[in-house]
């Protein structure tokens, strides 16, 4: 829970094993946006309102175009110092593994992320943050810190560079405010259940806009991809798994989903919010061809490893496995293969 204050708003960080939040006043609009074509694009990005920021075309590659900047001036209300934040709201189409193999053995410039350049004080620009990453997803919320970027005598302008497909909906700024009163309560799940649904429609409005799922209608429950050869968790209770991070975990396969119930907590006191944030540790494996080891569940992920070069064996040399090998005789007991995907491939003869 936190303590509320007249115009604040607070936005989350979560590293791992670690809950960061920063603490900003009532954003505010810029007072310009500018591409580097020199189209002004402040109507587009000064609401939250689904319209995306798409003026730098597309690339050979998904999710890759050509080097290209928004500039943003946060106007003459931005303060001349103390804490200082950007709040970017957007979506990015990523690249996907054989995107970045093409990328790779070609002669295409590699993919960079967002970097943040300021006015250097004599008419150019500089880098003043070379690496911010990028939104890792859809609708996400990225918060750029601004304190000490901008140079004596200069404007509060900022450019915001990267040749990658990111789609901001919405840039504003606003100061930072000193740390308030947190009071953090974890919560288990009292149901945890695996079951399987199936997938959702997916809508689109426009090609600038990100693929939205619509929960309340069912797209179909048939395989839509081609299973990756392994171990699954069988369906049911799960909590114990998900208890705490120890390398026991809930393999899922697509279409699968995880319902989660908590237990009710007390109103919060007297001039205090509270927040919920659901908070995970795994991983992702997808079955792109160029994806390392994408026809195998196995090598089965652990904390110890950094890497994931291990070419697959056998399960009973899996840490994980050798760490808690009761989990395959209790959870990970559903054996999947893609041979409901070939069989769907077949043309009437049988073929």
């Amino acid at each position: 829970m936190r303590r509320t204050r007249n115009g604040m708003n607070r936005f989350f960080v979560i590293p791992p094993a670690k809950l960061a939040i920063t603490t900003v006043a009532t954003p505010h609009k810029i007072a310009r946006a500018v591409d580097d074509n020199g189209q002004d694009v402040t109507d587009i990005v000064s609401a939250l309102d689904g319209r995306y920021l798409d003026t730098f075309g597309r690339g050979q590659y998904q999710g890759v175009t050509r080097d290209h900047y928004v500039e943003v001036d946060l106007g003459d209300d931005a303060p001349q110092s103390g804490p200082l934040y950007l709040i970017l709201r957007g979506w990015m189409h990523p690249t996907d593994s054989s995107v970045n193999v093409a990328i790779s053995q070609g002669k295409q410039e590699p993919a960079h992320g967002l970097s943040l350049e300021a006015p250097d004080g004599h008419g150019g620009w500089a880098v003043a943050k070379p690496n911010l990453g990028f939104p890792a997803g859809r609708k996400k919320i990225c918060l750029v810190d601004l304190t000490n970027v901008f140079r004596a005598n200069t404007p509060r302008r900022v450019r915001l560079r990267t040749n990658l497909e990111i789609y901001w909906d919405s840039i504003e700024w606003a100061q930072g405010l000193p740390d308030t009163p947190l009071k953090t309560v974890h919560l288990d799940p009292t149901v945890a259940d695996l079951h399987y649904r199936g997938y959702s429609v997916m809508n689109q409005a426009n090609p600038s806009s990100p693929e939205i799922p619509d929960y309340n209608h069912f797209e179909g429950s048939k395989q839509r991809w081609r299973d990756l050869v392994g171990y699954y968790t069988r369906y049911g209770d799960v909590r114990e798994l998900l208890a705490r991070v120890d390398d026991r975990y809930v393999i899922m396969n697509s279409g699968d989903e995880m319902t989660f119930r908590f237990a009710e907590q007390p109103p919060p006191p007297a001039g205090w919010v509270r927040d919920y944030l659901i908070v995970g540790d795994g991983w992702i494996k997808d079955g792109d061809y160029n994806s390392t080891f994408g026809k195998t569940v196995l090598p089965l992920p652990c904390h110890a490893r950094n890497e994931y070069t291990t070419t697959p064996g056998r399960l009973e040399d899996e840490v994980p496995y050798q760490q808690h090998p009761e989990d395959w005789n209790t959870y990970h007991t559903r054996y999947v293969t893609p041979d409901v995907f070939k069989h769907a491939l077949r043309d009437e003869t049988g073929k």
